[in-house]
């Protein structure tokens, strides 16, 4: 998965898994399960028994999500 990087005028906000679990409609397993795979943004060590994931990469995998959603699949076709 690439880096997301946000441009200078947003806002950089940590969200911790709880959070990104209400905003993703994802598990909390599902979420570890996408990261081990890269396919979701991993989390940045706040402290010695803290992470966190940056809210803008959170969004930026949704519009993602959203936009191979809207891409044709050619099975079908």
């Amino acid at each position: 998965m690439e880096q997301y990087i946000p441009t200078p005028n947003q806002t950089l906000r940590f969200i911790r898994v709880g959070e990104a679990v209400k905003k993703t409609g994802l598990s909390k397993s599902s979420i570890y399960d996408l990261m081990a795979q890269d396919l979701f943004p991993k989390t940045v060590r706040l402290g010695a028994r803290s992470v966190a994931f940056i809210e803008s990469e959170i969004d930026a995998w949704m519009v993602e999500r959203i936009a191979t959603r809207n891409v044709p699949n050619k099975r079908h076709q």
